[in-house]
């Protein structure tokens, strides 16, 4: 089974360009049996569901997506909180969230396990105190996620549900090596370097070290993540706990992937055919074959 991965399509702000056309005539070119999508879709709930359903009849393959912050944003939270905004995808069909399933590969089957995830400010630089985080803001620049999402009320609670939906599918299907999809960052090494001012207070939002360490309690080969909007793959070294046979103590490997597209006004930066949305959409997938 050969699955696509990518993340931060941002239809909404990527308008200009066929987004959706562009990656299911790539997918059916590539002859792909499924595509995962990291988040961020776009800023809008109803516009996300519908761009997946678009692009799995475009593309002919399941589409399975999780939601990133982008799109659990809300201009009116009388008319659309931040809880209804991600009930609206749990029913969706083609959304992971707090659903996973089973995907037969030619050799195993695996697990497929997905939810948005969130942050705890642990990969943030440790000069910044908790109340400096909490603010959301430094210089007079705010995270947006302050203005439009309430869960950032509470972050570290937000976070500790997140895992707890993910854990519980984990361990639902604990007897089947499993590719988990969030929208945020399990590990560290996919941040914004610190030195480039002022990330090292916004790598706080990006992600958690718990996310991370949760994955690798489990059987997880991958793990597909965006919100960063680069793109890396990494294969990491998931040490074994004492106690445990000869196999099970030199532990396994995990692959970590982040396949964002991003915004069209960073293509500028990723290569000489920047402008050439095909080039960049083949340059964000990644493939995994199960």
């Amino acid at each position: 089974m050969k699955l696509a991965a990518i993340a931060d399509l941002h239809v909404d702000i990527n308008k200009s360009y066929p987004v959706l056309e562009c990656l299911a005539g790539y997918l059916k070119d590539e002859g792909a049996d499924g595509v995962l999508i990291a988040g961020d879709i776009s800023e809008d709930v109803l516009k996300t569901c519908t761009s997946a359903a678009d692009l799995k009849r475009l593309a002919g393959i399941p589409v399975w997506y999780v939601p990133g912050n982008h799109d659990m944003w809300s201009g009116d939270f009388h008319i659309l909180s931040t809880d209804q905004i991600y009930r609206t995808f749990e029913k969706d069909p083609n959304c992971l969230s707090n659903k996973g399933c089973l995907l037969k590969g030619r050799r195993e089957t695996y697990a497929l396990i997905g939810d948005i995830g969130w942050y705890d400010y642990s990969f943030a630089s440790p000069q910044y105190d908790e109340k400096q985080l909490d603010a959301m803001e430094l210089e007079g620049r705010i995270w947006q996620d302050r203005l439009k999402n309430q869960w950032t009320s509470d972050n570290r609670g937000c976070l500790r549900r997140s895992l707890e939906r993910l854990e519980a599918q984990l361990v639902r299907y604990r007897e089947y090596p499993a590719i988990v999809v969030t929208h945020m960052l399990p590990v560290r090494e996919f941040c914004v370097p610190g030195d480039r001012a002022p990330w090292d207070y916004f790598n706080g939002f990006l992600g958690s070290e718990a996310l991370g360490e949760l994955l690798s309690r489990y059987r997880v080969k991958y793990a597909v993540c965006g919100h960063v909007h680069y793109r890396k793959r990494m294969r990491i070294h998931v040490p074994g706990g004492a106690g445990q046979g000869k196999a099970e103590a030199a532990g396994r490997y995990m692959t970590c992937i982040c396949p964002c597209l991003g915004y069209h006004s960073e293509w500028k930066h990723t290569g000489v055919h920047s402008g050439d949305l095909r080039w960049q959409i083949e340059h964000a997938v990644q493939w995994i074959a199960i």
